[in-house]
Formats: C-alpha cells, structure tokens, sequence
C-alpha cells in the first residue's frame, strides 16, 4: 500500500516531559511536520533542545503525549519504527581511527538486511559519500585527516546509509565557522527535498532561511514559536536573533507574547494502523564477527595502542631483569645467610609480574567503551546486540592482553632457572605464563566494565590506579591475607589473589618456610605445588573472569540508552 502525504507527516501532540522531583522539561508540544520539510529548533540553554530530540526519535520518551509516524504510535511500535529514524547526535559516529570507506563500509554490514549483498552495500557507501560530498576524502582517515565538517558530514552519511525517511540532527554546526555551518544547512535542505522529515536543533542563526520551519523553545520546554523563519523576528518584535534570545529568558515572557496555537488538529492525525514491520536484522554472529573486524581495523590503525600492546611487555618485563640474584623461580638454589633457603628473589619476580598483568590488562581496555560510548548507543538503536558487542572486545583485546602476558613472563624468565620439580604441572614457566596471561586477561574484562560505568575518559585514570593498587594489595604478595578476617575473603573476590597463588604453587613458594618455627611459617594453602591445587587456583581465576565479564554485560545493555 503506497504511503500517502499524512503517512508521512511527523505528528507530536501535547508531548510533555517531567523528571523526578516534578519539574517539567517539555511542555505541551504540538506541532507537524510534512514530508520534503527542514525545521531547526533553536532556544537558549535549558530550554528543552535535547529533550525534545528525545522524546521525537522514541529513546526518551515524553511523559504524556504521543508521536504518530506511518499511522502508529512512536511509543507502542517502537521496536519497528525505530528503523525509519536517523539520528546524528552531537559526538561523532564513526570510529576516527579508520577511513571514510572503511567506516562506512563497516556501518553498512551492521545495518542493512542480511540478505544484502557486498555490491550492494558498495554502492550504497558510494552514493552516500556522493550525497554528502565526500568523494575525494574517502581514503582519508576519519579522526586526523578531515576537517570538523567533514566528520559532521561523514556522521551524517552513516544514518543515510538506510535511507531514513526521518532524520534528527543534533548541533550538527557546533564548533564550524560561518562558511561551513551554511554548507550543512543546505546538504539539508538538499536531504530534506529528497522527500525526508528534516529537523535539526541548533544555536546557530545564520541559515534559518533555508528552513521551512523554525521552533522556537523557550525554558520549561515551552513552544514560544513554531512557522516560517521570516516570522520568527516578527512575532517577538525584536531586531534580531539576539534581542529573542534575550527575551526568552524574562519571566513575563507569556503575559507580553502568547505562544501560537498548537500546530495539530485533531481532525489531521491518522488513524492508526499497524502496517511497519520491522526489517530483518543481521544474525548475532554475523554481528559479532563484523565487530571484530572492526576492532581489529581500529587496533591495527591506532598508534597509540599498538605502542601500548607491544611496548608495554617489553618495558615492564625488562623491568623484571633488573632483581637482584640470578636463581630465578629457583628456590632450592638460594641459601640465604642463615644457611637456609630463601624465597625473597621468587617472590619479588613475581610480585613484578602480578604489577605489570594488572597494569596491561586493565590499562589497555578502561578507555574503550567511554571512548565510542556515541558509536555504541547509536548503533544499539539500529538493532546491534549488546552481549555480541561486548564480546567482540573481549575477543580482540582480551586475547591481545592474554598475549601480552605470556610475552612479559617471557621476557622476565628467559635464561634463569625454572621453578624446582618444574612447577605443578611439570611445564616450568610455562606454567606461571598461564597464570599471568589470564590475569591480564580478566583484567581486561574488569576494565571493560568499568569503561561502561564512568562517563568521561577522565575518570579513568584514577580509576586504572585504584584498581591496580587492590590488585597488589589483595593478591598476597605485599601482604599475607591467609588467615586474616576480612581481608581473606575480601582477597577471593581479587583475580590478581587467585593468579598470584597459582604461580606461588608453580614455584613452591612457601619450600622455604616450611623449615622454620611454626611461629614464622605463614603458609598459605593455596601455594602447595600439586596439580589439584593449581587447577583450583587457575579456575577461580577463570571464573572470577566470567563473573566480570556478566557483570559487564549487564552494565553495557544499561548504557546502551542515553541519558538526558
């Protein structure tokens, strides 16, 4: 059945928002917008812009009103219209390490039909990279080699990808100079002829008058002003742009300048239907392994990480060398100057080792999901699963921080003596390489989880040294915690407890002290060199690791929506 112009008509009627303790950030919002139609919404800061935003594209709600589009409720059939709607928010959607074709190209095989073919979504990036005119930076790198423009457009070319019949954009000129903040307006209006609903907030005045509408919020989330840009100064009888914005903020606003009526009449709202349905997404693994592509796309393209991944082994193991004493994980072979063996060069090396698997592990992820929190939150509209998301890091960058510590064991053991007996399992420092590698592993989990919690990449470092200092504390090796209420229970819950026992049953840590006075002894059970108790140590650790890693699900699927 062919869409008629009222099916493609934008229809928000009496939208009102309130938030917790009452005050209300929308108002009574009404009004319609035609298909072919570009409306900019302006108003001062706290006026409701981007509540508004919300409450049309269906990620926040309103809490009384509704949005009709095709015939249905926006609210009701969320979980099918939510595929009509583009939505270019403020931060950009591209990961800024990859090209314009790659980053397209990636967006296109996570949005279109699975049953697209790969022609096909070459073509469409093609045609969207013409809309938007990017032709000739298509081979260029997103964060480094394109203007603020430029990005903004290479945003936008991702939401054409699906060719929404609605498009939102969030201050998509913010930060552009005059020249390119009219250059967007009118790829816009250009959008926006094509047959689209076209609405962007902003505080930029320049190019109003390429808009079919201006809306004009005052505080509160009130409609001071809704019709053509040529009224807008008018009906305000101000001067200019800034005289409005002025007069918005005085409190006697409404008693000098009612408000226009609302925009809606009853008698023009469809009547419902429920003929949207929902396209086909693209399968879970085929998700999951589009993911890791990219990831690994990113990985390869970013400096900064790279020099991390392989520089950080290199220095934190060579750190390792400089202990004192040549016996290695040995303890039979150190005699101290009581004449009995001693365990202080075992100890040191792996307490080093300990460090540096929790410093990599969680230094590597703790910015990751903050970073392309927008990235995420944009693509979970569209349909992308929030488990495959999440599993597609831990896949590249756990394996990636796994690697990194059976490269720093390595590094830290090559051509000393092994561990006496050949540790538990009889494969020496292989042995203690399993326990670190898993340690930086579930590390990386636990700053995947954190990554998900903090909300700026300023928080993270205070949070990668909080973190690591639990670690040291907690795992044994600064601080006996067998024994001792609390702090050993509190330890259980530490990976860093459970990979430091394992290696500590490799070596036999506590051989030394089994010679001394009960008094002085200080074992701990979880050390003992058997092949049990390894398996025990090396599974907690693993489960601990699966704990986080559920617990990390859970914290993304929670940020996958954002907040206003």
């Amino acid at each position: 059945m062919r869409a008629t112009r009222t099916d493609l008509t934008l229809f928000a009627e009496n939208l009102t928002t309130v938030a917790k303790g009452g005050k209300r950030l929308l108002e009574g919002m009404s009004f319609e917008l035609g298909p072919s139609s570009l409306t900019a919404v302006i108003g001062p800061s706290g006026a409701g812009k981007s509540t508004l935003l919300g409450a049309l594209t269906g990620s926040n709600p309103a809490t009384h009103g509704q949005v009709i589009w095709q015939g249905q409720d926006l609210y009701t059939h969320y979980e099918q219209l939510r595929f009509q709607i583009g939505l270019v928010p403020q931060s950009d959607i591209q990961h800024p390490q990859l090209t314009v074709r790659q980053g397209l190209s990636y967006a296109a095989m996570l949005r279109l039909p699975p049953d697209t073919t790969a022609a096909e979504r070459a073509s469409r990036v093609q045609r969207v990279v013409g809309q938007m005119q990017l032709e000739r930076q298509i081979d260029n790198r997103i964060g480094t080699q394109l203007s603020g423009g430029q990005r903004k457009r290479v945003s936008i070319a991702t939401e054409l990808l699906t060719a929404p019949p609605l498009l939102f954009l969030d201050e998509p000129t913010s930060g552009l100079d005059p020249g390119l903040d009219r250059d967007v307006m009118h790829q816009l209006r250009t959008l926006a002829d094509e047959g689209r609903v076209v609405m962007v907030v902003t505080h930029s005045v320049l190019a109003l008058d390429v808009c079919d509408n201006v809306l004009v919020l005052a505080p509160g989330g009130r409609r001071a002003y809704f019709g053509p840009p040529d009224g807008v100064l008018a009906h305000f009888g101000c001067r200019d742009y800034p005289q409005v914005f002025d007069l918005l903020d005085e409190p006697d606003l409404w008693q000098r300048i009612p408000a226009p009526p609302a925009s809606v009449e009853t008698g023009r709202l469809p009547a419902m239907n429920a003929g949207v349905t929902q396209p086909p997404l693209q399968s879970m693994s085929r998700q999951y392994w589009t993911l890791v592509r990219r990831n690994l796309a990113v990985t390869v393209s970013d400096r900064l990480l790279l020099m991390m991944l392989l520089l950080l082994p290199l220095v934190l193991g060579g750190l390792s060398r400089v202990v004192p004493g040549d016996d290695g994980f040995s303890i039979a072979r150190t005699i101290n100057e009581r004449g009995m063996m001693d365990h202080k060069e075992a100890l040191t090396r792996l307490t080093i080792l300990i460090m540096a698997a929790a410093l990599m592990g969680t230094a590597v992820t703790i910015r990751e999901l903050v970073g392309e929190r927008p990235i995420f939150q944009r693509e979970y509209a569209v349909g992308l699963s929030p488990g495959m998301y999440l599993l597609s890091k831990v896949s590249v960058l756990g394996t990636a921080c796994f690697l990194q510590g059976m490269l720093v064991t390595w590094i830290a053991t090559v051509g000393l003596p092994g561990p006496d007996k050949d540790g538990a399992l009889g494969m020496g420092n292989f042995e203690v390489a399993l326990a670190i590698g898993g340690l930086s592993f579930a590390m990386a989990v636990l700053g995947l989880a954190v990554s998900a919690v903090v909300t700026s990449n300023e928080q993270t470092m205070p949070a990668l040294v909080g973190l690591v200092m639990v670690q040291l504390v907690l795992c044994g090796a600064l601080v006996p915690v067998a024994g001792r209420a609390v702090l050993e229970q509190l330890a259980w819950l530490a990976p860093a407890r459970w990979a430091f026992a394992a290696t500590a049953a490799v070596v036999d840590l506590d051989k030394a002290k089994r010679g001394l006075p009960k008094d002085e002894r200080d074992l701990d059970s979880l050390y003992d060199q058997t092949v049990a108790q390894w398996i025990l140590d090396m599974s907690m650790l693993w489960i601990l690791a699966a704990i986080i890693l559920a617990v990390s699900f859970w914290l993304v699927r929670r940020s996958a929506t954002p907040r206003h």
